[in-house]
């Protein structure tokens, strides 16, 4: 960001330090502790994680080996990838980091994005599920009670994929239409695509199964389901009764056709929005398969923050 008077640089980094230190006390408030991601990414095997994000957009340099590596394109990846192989059973962390991610923009340059955010490992599934979404909705609501968070289960989608006979390249065009909710570029690929009618149905359909969790339920049992998706449903609905205790269901809306930037999540997701900002503010989600990659399947969820656009919709907000 560029300013025209000294002063307006120095309020804006003193009233985003001030925030940093306010989430940062909500986090050390609930038991997380800090802790710093490494600067560096060993690309090795992890591409089809980043294959939203795309190639160009990851940083490379050459390092001291002539090795290539990224500027770290993802804080969850960077802690997972180090933690998993030294874990042990009966674990529990709650970890919390202030750190940046790095992406290459249209214009050549490079976008340094400040986050901040929290990993719970070792956690009880449904427990832990539960207290990182109201932590990201207490955190939400503490700089603007206006606000709305999305939830999906990403079993939903992956359900619906596992009972089609389409290959790798068809299942990745497929999940790009979804995560860009384009349904007019969804209706014309569906027809090249041979699969069953109740699936094609499904697909036409996915756009309009959000709403409250009991609207998103009668919906998607008019359609196609199987064991999977079934789950994804349960878990939803139990997600949904102990949301509305918590006095936060007019903040929230279920969106099954949900699919989020990075590709590992494999049960509940969320991504949290404030009025006129179309960036998330908070996004994140359940991810255990994730951990099994680097030795170990662990109970894992956490989500980002993105300090920047909270400072951004502030001063928007005057």
């Amino acid at each position: 960001m560029e300013y025209l008077k000294i002063k307006d640089e120095i309020k804006y980094h003193n009233q985003k330090y001030k925030i940093k230190r306010e989430i940062e006390d909500v986090f050390i408030g609930e038991g997380y502790f800090y802790i710093e991601p490494s600067l560096y990414e060993n690309l090795d095997g992890l591409e089809s994680f980043y294959k939203k994000i795309g190639k160009d957009s990851l940083v490379k340099i050459i390092n001291g080996n002539s090795d290539v590596v990224a500027l770290r394109p993802d804080n969850t990846t960077n802690i997972i990838k180090n933690i998993i192989p030294k874990w042990k059973q009966g674990m529990q962390l709650k970890l919390f980091y202030n750190s940046s991610i790095f992406r290459n923009v249209n214009n050549s340059n490079i976008e340094e994005i400040k986050q901040l955010g929290i990993e719970y490992l070792g956690g009880f599934d449904f427990k832990s599920d539960i207290e990182v979404i109201v932590l990201a909705l207490n955190i939400l609501n503490k700089f603007n009670d206006n606000f709305i968070m999305e939830i999906s289960n990403s079993k939903y989608i992956y359900g619906l994929l596992e009972d089609m006979n389409i290959d790798k390249i068809q299942e990745k065009q497929l999940k790009n239409i979804i995560y860009r909710k384009n349904k007019f570029e969804m209706l014309d690929y569906i027809k090249k695509l041979n699969l069953p009618s109740k699936i094609i149905d499904c697909l036409a359909n996915i756009f309009e199964f959000q709403g409250n969790i009991s609207q998103v339920v009668k919906r998607a049992e008019k359609f196609y389901t199987n064991k999977i998706m079934e789950k994804a449903l349960e878990e939803l609905i139990i997600l949904g009764d102990f949301i509305k205790k918590e006095g936060y269901s007019k903040y929230i809306c279920f969106d099954l056709s949900m699919i989020t930037e990075l590709d590992y999540y494999d049960g509940v997701i969320f991504k949290g929005y404030y009025p006129n900002s179309f960036k998330e503010i908070i996004k994140g989600g359940r991810y255990d398969s994730f951990t099994e990659y680097f030795g170990e399947k662990v109970s894992a969820i956490g989500f980002s923050v993105e300090l920047d656009e909270i400072v951004n919709i502030i001063n928007t907000r005057g």
